[in-house]
């Protein structure tokens, strides 16, 4: 085995002008700057293999084209394959995004852009190419400088527990009537239990100098950071937070690579304790039709998260500072997988059309979209988008990253993935440690489970999901295989 060098870097991706904020129907401008959102970095290299992995404060990662563009940029690198970097995102509804809008630019095309209702934008708003060029920028320094920067050290690895992340997806029954609502109200007398579970798990990687000094930590948490996600400000979430407290206690030059572990139907927010004083607050939150005021403090709901976290990190470095491998089997396999897309049916495009027609006649430049309007139309809209793309490819290429590094297996995916094929995944795999990283190098919206198809509601509806089921059985499928083929001598 070869020696294993490291390098870190990370670098601000917070704009000093204001920005649309991602991740709501609704289209919101950045009021003030809450605390930064980052990039970081981590490259790892032993002559034969090697990655970069980004971690980025973002609701989604960059459009393919702009990755593209980011690999292109690294191509004179010197010893570094553009293909082993990948671009993660912790999952942020508060970060820095291009466009106003989630709806797809076909569908946005039939509406007419001009009959939703926009907050006022700034004459100095960063969006669209330039808000591109600034990540391009900030992105392809932040790598180069982790790779530039390698040096020989040694990584361990542990696992943990830390109760973050809440099944989002409660079930109502009442009689025969049976439907699952995304962040629906638990207090309800017909909430009967969640989907699924949870995964409160904690993986992490640790970075060491040739001296045996941690340098860093890569942690990977299944949930996505979004206490503070319908408010119109720049945060990292919970990450601003947990970086603040992994610092205190490990050194403030220890860098940390957060990750964002499958959780498409995880949220920080513990629907069971919250539905009691809130409401008609999560009434309000779950329609997602604008600005809502929940009865918590989102910095004490960010600070307990971070001590759970630093806490679960802590108590994996006292294991892994006595195994720190300076020649580790590492392995690196990058490779799209072909998946069918999930389809509409001509009647559904339809009805779907014919909603969209209603809502275009309706409503005008004079008369716009609200908050609540966005919100109904939304799933046609997605219907019609879904019908537009259906009918030039049947697939969708799914990028995806298998590294085997030291004891532990790290794959990533462009879904946020229910937990479901994850928790399958970890269970089955060879690897003594399985950790499973969604939303990376493309958004391909939610991956959901038959369960949740069934049950309804947003992330499994077709406007919110671009596959289905059965292609998440078949990423589990490759994800062993992958493993296996990193363990089999």
């Amino acid at each position: 085995m070869s020696e294993l060098k490291i390098g870190w870097a990370q670098t601000s991706i917070t704009p000093d002008r204001p920005v649309y904020n991602g991740g709501q129907i609704y289209p919101r401008v950045s009021k003030y700057v809450h605390d930064p959102v980052t990039a970081t970095a981590l490259a790892m290299d032993n002559g034969s293999t090697q990655a970069i992995l980004v971690s980025l404060d973002l609701m989604c990662p960059p459009e393919p084209e702009v990755t593209d563009r980011i690999r292109e940029a690294l191509i004179d690198l010197e010893g570094f394959d553009p293909r082993y970097l990948s671009l993660s995102v912790t999952h942020t509804h508060n970060s820095i995004h291009p466009v106003p809008f989630l709806f797809d630019d076909e569908a946005l095309q039939r509406l007419g852009a001009e009959r939703i209702a926009m907050p006022e934008r700034p004459m100095n708003i960063l969006e669209g190419e330039e808000m591109n060029a600034f990540l391009i920028e900030r992105i392809v320094r932040v790598a180069k400088q982790a790779w530039l920067g390698r040096k020989p050290g040694g990584i361990s690895t542990a696992d943990d527990y830390a109760a973050v992340a809440f099944n989002r997806r409660p079930v109502f029954e009442k009689g025969r009537s049976r439907e699952t609502i995304m962040y629906g109200v638990c207090s309800r007398d017909d909430f009967k239990r969640y989907e699924a579970g949870s995964d409160h798990s904690a993986d992490m990687i640790y970075t060491w100098d040739e001296s045996g000094a941690l340098t860093g930590v890569a942690v990977c948490i299944p949930c996505p950071s979004q206490v503070f996600e319908l408010h119109s400000f720049l945060t990292a979430d919970y990450w601003h937070y947990t970086r603040d407290a992994l610092r205190e206690k490990l050194g403030k030059n220890c860098f940390v690579l957060p990750l964002c572990g499958a959780a498409g139907d995880q949220s920080p927010l513990d629907l069971t304790r919250i539905s009691k004083c809130n409401v008609h607050e999560l009434e309000a939150w779950g329609a997602q039709a604008g600005e809502v005021f929940r009865n918590f403090d989102m910095a004490d709901i960010c600070r307990d998260i971070a001590d759970r976290i630093s806490d679960a990190v802590v108590r994996g470095l006292r294991k892994a500072r006595n195994r720190i491998d300076s020649q580790p089997r590492f392995e690196h396999t990058a490779l799209s997988m072909h998946l069918p897309i999930r389809q509409v049916s001509e009647d559904d495009y339809a009805e779907a059309c014919k909603r969209v027609d209603e809502a275009k006649a309706h409503f005008s430049p004079e008369n716009p979209m609200q908050g609540a309007d966005l919100v109904d139309i939304f799933e046609p809209m997605g219907v019609v988008g879904r019908y537009l793309q259906q009918h030039r490819d049947a697939y969708v290429d799914a990028p995806m990253h298998f590294l085997r590094v030291g004891n532990a297996s790290l794959i990533t995916c462009p879904f946020e993935l229910f937990i479901e094929f994850s928790l399958r995944i970890k269970a089955r795999a060879v690897s003594p440690q399985t950790i499973v990283v969604q939303m990376t190098d493309q958004y391909l919206d939610y991956l959901p489970t038959h369960a949740a198809i069934e049950g309804g509601s947003y992330s499994s509806a077709p406007a919110s999901t671009t596959c289905g089921p059965e292609c998440g059985d078949a990423l589990v499928e490759e994800a062993l295989r992958q493993i296996q083929s990193f363990w089999q001598d």
